[in-house]
């Protein structure tokens, strides 16, 4: 009997053994297969942000030529509406909170443009002669 309880004891130790490596190597599997998402994930996070970073870069470009050309058109002569500087002040605010979000962005180019729209707003409501 001792034989047979020693055979015995070996076999189910064994498949004891057996058993609790094979749920290793499953959950090695699993946290691999999850690695594998997680990065995934990562990476595709990455991708929205950088395409994100580039909208928004876009529509900054956009509203600063929205401004210059608002500023040419002044140079030329064209009066404006009170709604249309309303606009443009609108687009000024906007782009100057991305360039202060942004400060690597280009943003030399508006400077002095910003200065002299405002300057000419303020004097277009004081005399009340917009367009």
């Amino acid at each position: 009997m001792n034989v047979a309880t020693g055979i015995l004891s070996i076999l189910v130790g064994g498949g004891l053994l057996a058993f609790v490596q094979f749920l290793i190597s499953r959950h090695d599997s699993k946290n691999d297969r999850l690695k594998g998402i997680v990065d995934s994930i990562n990476r595709l996070s990455d991708k929205v942000d950088r395409l994100e970073k580039k909208g928004d870069e876009r529509n900054a470009v956009s509203m600063r030529v929205r401004i210059l050309r608002f500023r040419d058109e002044m140079l030329e002569g064209q009066n404006h509406t009170h709604d249309s500087f309303q606009q443009v002040l609108s687009d000024i605010d906007d782009y100057e909170a991305y360039c202060d979000r942004n400060p690597e962005f280009r943003n030399n180019q508006t400077v002095a443009t910003i200065e002299h729209i405002k300057r000419n707003y303020a004097e277009r409501l004081e005399k009340h002669d917009f367009l």
